[in-house]
């Protein structure tokens, strides 16, 4: 056998194994990748499907309110009577104008609070966060009136005197829905006024 001038024996051994390890490198740092990338668009995905399951929430709500109006009723605080003095979070049980609706939507849990925002409160009520508005609004004729949400958001809010007669109280609601699927919760919520 004749040796080939200019090339050392041996040196193919050590360079296959260099070109190996680079192209073993390579093919790890392409699963690493389509790894991170499945679970990116899972996570998009299941965050998609709570997202509609919670707008599905709301809209039962939103029925559930649309069919009581209909009957003629203007749902109101059904565990309390009088001033609210305090809530217990993270349910606002006092507030709320029926128990929650429960349902599950593909596999995706659902629980649908329907908040009922023209309550009272006394000065002893201690606001926490997650708790729900309070809004009072009237109807006298074409125009809606409000009152501010809480007595310390305006100082000079003073007393605007007795209602007129032909005024009409509005139903005023706040629908929260919360999606879960794998521990994480999506929260949707919509304000409602109603008439009868």
């Amino acid at each position: 056998m004749m040796k080939i001038p200019g090339r050392k024996a041996g040196m193919a051994l050590p360079l296959t194994l260099i070109v190996l390890l680079v192209a073993g490198a390579l093919v790890a740092l392409s699963f690493y990748f389509i790894e991170n990338m499945m679970t990116t668009t899972q996570m998009k995905t299941d965050d998609e499907l709570r997202l509609n399951a919670a707008l599905a929430g709301v809209e039962r709500g939103k029925q559930w309110l649309l069919s009581r109006v209909d009957a003629g009723e203007l749902p109101a605080l059904t565990t309390t009577s009088g001033d609210i003095a305090a809530v217990t979070a993270p349910g606002f049980p006092e507030l709320l104008v029926r128990n929650p609706i429960n349902f599950s939507l593909d596999g995706i849990t659902v629980e649908v609070r329907i908040f009922d925002l023209a309550y009272e409160y006394t000065s002893a009520l201690e606001f926490v966060p997650g708790i729900p508005p309070r809004i009072f609004q009237t109807q006298e004729g074409g125009s809606i009136k409000s009152s501010q949400s809480y007595a310390s958001s305006n100082a000079a809010e003073g007393d605007t005197g007795a209602a007129d007669p032909d005024s009409a109280l509005l139903g005023s609601y706040l629908i929260r829905s919360e999606a879960t699927l794998n521990d994480l919760t999506k929260r949707v919520e919509q304000g409602i006024l109603m008439a009868r």
